[in-house]
């Protein structure tokens, strides 16, 4: 349990930190491309009405969970399974983003089973790259946000000392 919470401090943390840090940096190089809107966004989100940093606190937290629980299992670095999973997490998150804007156009909230569905066709028949959302500038400017929340989650999930001998 403490692996647990642990994982979703540090995943928070990191999203304070890291991911926002690199969302500053896009933000100051003002390109039209990677540009993105100033960070710690307070705008709220559907479904809860959370600022959006703290939905970002709380959706990262809990995949920080689960990798503090899965974490004395992984061989490597921290950092480097961190990173790992920041991209991941930036790969499907623009896969199953891209598949609802498609899917289901002027959609702001989806219900879960709905993600799945899509993420079956996308999978299946590809992603339909029509949208701005496949850019390969939006590509890299998440790979880049993502990939910096997931290094810096795993540094943190280190400096924590998470990674205990299994029992």
């Amino acid at each position: 349990m403490t692996r647990a919470v642990l994982g979703f401090v540090a995943a928070a943390i990191a999203v304070l930190t890291f991911e926002q840090a690199m969302w500053e940096a896009l933000h100051l190089l003002a390109s039209p491309a990677m540009a993105l809107p100033a960070p710690y966004p307070m705008d709220p989100v559907i479904p809860f009405g959370l600022p959006r940093v703290a939905n970002y606190c709380l959706l990262c937290g809990i995949g920080g969970a689960v990798f503090g629980l899965a974490s004395p299992w992984l061989r490597g670095p921290l950092w480097l399974w961190g990173l790992v999973l920041g991209v991941i997490v930036a790969a499907a998150g623009l896969i199953l983003v891209s598949g609802v804007r498609h899917f289901l156009p002027g959609a702001r909230w989806i219900p879960l089973k709905y993600y799945t569905e899509i993420m079956t066709i996308v999978l299946t028949y590809g992603l339909p790259m029509s949208g701005a959302l496949a850019s390969p500038q939006t590509w890299l400017r998440s790979l880049l946000v993502d990939g910096a929340w997931g290094l810096g989650f795993g540094l943190i999930l280190s400096w924590l000392g998470v990674r205990r001998a299994r029992r």
